[in-house]
């Protein structure tokens, strides 16, 4: 089955279609082996027509968005990892709806929204996601998150609809997003409010700054580790427990900001994964407080 697949996704989407792509290629943390195929689709319908595809075949699929705040295992992923770009990576302006493929950039949309004069998204500056994960994922920073933004979201649900729900109807918390079981966003709609665009780029560049000189952004890295649990910051229970500097192989818990682990060269997902574990562990020793990923784990 997965041979009539392959032939069916290349037929269709040509060299957009790469099979048995390390995922090392296209994560932040630089790791991660081979995905049964990697594809891009550029529009509503070949997300579809994939997605519909993989499901005749019985294989799994999942979204890819910027390759942050994920970790692949080292055998890979057996299915297909797809990238949104085309018509579905994409931003526009309607007065102060911006509209965005789930494809698109996060950064970028927070420097348009600057550009033209329109608050709402400067906490998101630096954070080097996708829109589409997100909105998934409900991201958020500085007091402010997706969920208070998202006007609509538009999902693909198993079996091949494609739906707008009014994001309202989505119910969301603290880094997490309720969507219908197997569905896959592809793009939204964020309200902005109208404002001064010198004062919201000066916002945008002050919690750039801020981020740049507190967490360790030039590194390879797939942002923050761990959630913080109520009341408190998983960092700062992770530098109480003497962890900083922690490594296992070149996976290293940051010493600039300790919900960070650092892939200082060589690290392996299995690395990455086993330094995880330990600090969960260690703070849960310390401090008796379970430490939750933020980031997914896919394929171990």
């Amino acid at each position: 089955m997965t041979a009539e697949l392959k032939k069916l996704i290349a037929g269709r989407l040509g060299a957009r279609a790469r099979f048995g792509e390390p995922m090392s290629r296209h994560t932040t943390w630089g790791v991660g082996g081979p995905a049964w195929c990697l594809a891009r689709v550029n529009d509503a319908a070949e997300a579809v027509w994939l997605a519909t595809a993989c499901d005749a075949a019985g294989l799994a699929y999942k979204p890819l968005g910027r390759g942050s705040n994920l970790l692949v295992g080292d055998a890979g992923y057996p299915g297909v990892m797809i990238r949104m770009g085309g018509e579905l990576g994409k931003l526009s302006l309607e007065g102060s709806l911006l509209r965005a493929g789930a494809g698109a950039p996060l950064p970028g949309a927070v420097r348009l929204a600057a550009r033209q004069g329109l608050a709402g998204l400067e906490w998101a500056a630096g954070i080097p996601a996708s829109l589409g994960g997100a909105v998934a994922t409900n991201a958020g920073a500085h007091g402010g998150d997706m969920a208070e933004l998202t006007a609509t979201v538009s999902l693909l649900i198993p079996g091949g609809e494609v739906s707008r729900v009014a994001g309202n109807q989505l119910p969301a918390g603290y880094r997490r997003r309720s969507l219908p079981p197997g569905s896959m966003v592809l793009g939204a709609e964020l309200k902005l409010k109208p404002s001064s665009a010198a004062e919201v780029e000066r916002r945008r560049k002050a919690l750039l700054d801020l981020r740049r000189s507190r967490q360790p952004l030039a590194a390879r890295t797939a942002g923050s580790v761990f959630k913080n649990p109520p009341g408190d910051h998983a960092g700062r229970l992770i530098e109480a427990a003497g962890l900083k500097g922690l490594a296992v192989g070149d996976a290293v818990v940051s010493r600039v900001h300790a919900n960070f682990i650092e892939n200082r060269g060589r690290a392996s997902a299995g690395d990455i994964l086993s330094l995880i574990n330990t600090v969960a562990l260690k703070v849960m020793e310390a401090f008796s407080v379970r430490l939750e990923p933020e980031v997914e784990v896919v394929g171990v």
